[in-house]
Formats: structure tokens, C-alpha cells, sequence
């Protein structure tokens, strides 16, 4: 089953505003930080929510591979509207969908995989008798959580539904620690509840020449959601000539095409990743997969409890 996960960093509570008065940590950096918990716990495909100063937000986190949903309205939503942004995109590909605002960052690897092994429609971290997040919800579930018209929330939608809801007992604090909240934050997240060592494996395919890799991935999966290259590559952090340069690359080492396209003059026209190109994503994506896999035994293997 794939699992997916949705980062609210749109608005306030939960978003970049949470870190405007803090002096050594910001917003960006904490996203980066649940992005790499989430994929070493085996999420594949993350949404990240933007809104307050989200060029910013996309432009520092461009390159690892999550897929940016902008809020444009985002003074006037609630939190239950970013969650819903994000599910809604997710919902056909993704079995079960992780939720967390971006204020709530230190949670650990080992959480979401205790979370993931509990068969429920939904998950909750518990900490020392407190309910904190990600929250884990099956997809089959989002739909009713769009329709939610009451005043509680994503909370409110999801009492609604009825479906069970399991607390999963964690030994992780930092499912409750919230940026806006906590006075020390920046000494906690430094301190207290320090990002773990890990390897970090970059997997290319090669031919006469690098021709795809995470670079690619990032392109394909923004032209997924936009429709468009010019759009893609601006998400992406790269300039228009630099990701057509990718496709290209690609497309002639490989001998098919890649992204299927039609002109449209200024604006760059419509595009759409071809089922070649799909079929490609996926087998990368489990090679990725795999080989970090790998790469995380191995780094026990050699590293032990040194670091």
C-alpha cells in the first residue's frame, strides 16, 4: 500500500509563522527535517501546503522531491482546508495519508512506523496520555472529511465519520511539541529532540549520460500536478531551459517520450508525464527506495552506536 503525507505550511496556526521570531531556526529547516522523517519511514509522496511566504517555502525545499499545493486564499482557511487540499490530491494514489501542520516537526521515524503498523482508520500518537500529531488517516475516509461543514475542524470531520480510531502509544515527545507554543523550542529541537545520522544515498540512471534522477523526479511530479513545464520547473527551483534540458536528456537516452506536450506560445502550453514516463517514476522510486534501504543497513552494519 502506498503511503502518502501532507505538510500544512500554509497559514497560522501550524505554518511558517509559527518560526518568524525564532533567531537560528526557521520554517524551511523544520520542513526539511519531517521530509526526511517521513521518507526514511517509507512515505513516497508528500504534499507540501503553501501560503504565507511560500515562494520562500518552495523555493528552499525545491529539490526534495515533495509536490508544493499553493493556498492563495490562505489568510481566509483553516486548517482543515489545507489537510483537504492535500488528501484531495493524494487520495487516488495513496492508501493511507499522514497529516501534520509544520509547526509540530520533531516527531521521529520510529513514531510514524508504530503508526503504520496499527490496522485502524485511524491513527493518533499518544504521549504520556496526550494526543499529539500526525494524525494517520485511510484515503477511503477523505472524501467525507471534505464534505465536513461543521465548526470543529479536521478533529470535528473526523468524529463525524465514525470510523475507530486507535491511540498508538509513543515514547516520542515530540508528537506534542509545537513551535508556536513551546518557549525553548529552538533549544528542544536542537538539544533535546536532535535530528538522528542517516545515510543519504542520490540514485541516477545512466546511459551515454546521467539522464534521470532526483532532478527529474521533482519536474515529473510538479508537470503531474500543474499541467504545464514552465510552472514545473518554477516550482522546482530550476529555469525553464535547465528542466527541458532534463526531459530532453531523458527522452533521448531512453528513446520514447517522456512528457507529452502541446505548444502553447508564451505561457509554455500544456504538458503531461506520458505512461512511459509513469511507468519510469515508479521503478525509480522503488530503486530509490531500495537502495536507501539498503544503504540504512549497511550504515548500522559499519557506524554501530558510534553515532
Amino acid at each position: 500500500m502506498r503511503i502518502g503525507a501532507v505538510i500544512a505550511a500554509a497559514g497560522a496556526p501550524g505554518g511558517f509563522r509559527s518560526y518568524d521570531e525564532m533567531e537560528h531556526i526557521d520554517g524551511s529547516r523544520m520542513i526539511r527535517r519531517m521530509i526526511y522523517s517521513f521518507r526514511r519511514a517509507g512515505v513516497e509522496d508528500i504534499v507540501i501546503v503553501t501560503g504565507y511566504k511560500a515562494e520562500e517555502t518552495e523555493k528552499k525545499l525545491a529539490k526534495l522531491g515533495a509536490v508544493f499545493l499553493r493556498a492563495e486564499d490562505y489568510e481566509a482557511e483553516q486548517m482543515i482546508d489545507f489537510a483537504v487540499r492535500g488528501f484531495t490530491y493524494l487520495e487516488n494514489t495513496c492508501g493511507r495519508i499522514f497529516f501534520c501542520p509544520s509547526d509540530v516537526p520533531l516527531f521521529t521515524e520510529d513514531t510514524l512506523r508504530i503508526m503504520l503498523e496499527q490496522d485502524a482508520p485511524v491513527v493518533i500518537p499518544v504521549y504520556e496520555g496526550r494526543k499529539g500529531h500526525p494524525v494517520l488517516i485511510d484515503a477511503g475516509l477523505t472524501r467525507g472529511i471534505a464534505s465536513y461543514l461543521g465548526e470543529r475542524g479536521l478533529k470535528g470531520a473526523i468524529d463525524a465519520s465514525g470510523a475507530e480510531i486507535v491511540l498508538a502509544e509513543v515514547s516520542d515527545g515530540g508528537v506534542l511539541i509545537r513551535a508556536g507554543s513551546e518557549e525553548r523550542f529552538e533549544e528542544v529541537a536542537e538539544k533535546e529532540c536532535p535530528p538522528p545520522v542517516y545515510p543519504r544515498v542520490k540514485v541516477q540512471l545512466v546511459k551515454n549520460e546521467p539522464f534521470f534522477g532526483p532532478g527529474m523526479m521533482v519536474i515529473l511530479k510538479q508537470i503531474e500536478v500543474l499541467g504545464s513545464v514552465r510552472e514545473a520547473c518554477e516550482k522546482a527551483g530550476m529555469s525553464y531551459s535547465k528542466g527541458w534540458s532534463l526531459i530532453r536528456t531523458a527522452e533521448r537516452e531512453l528513446g520514447c517520450t517522456i512528457v507529452e506536450r502541446s505548444p502553447g506560445g508564451r505561457t509554455g502550453g500544456t504538458a503531461r508525464v506520458s505512461e512511459n514516463g509513469r511507468s519510469l517514476m515508479e521503478k525509480y522510486e522503488r530503486l530509490e527506495r531500495e537502495t536507501a534501504e539498503a544503504a540504512e543497513k549497511k550504515y548500522r552494519e559499519i557506524f554501530g552506536d558510534i553515532l
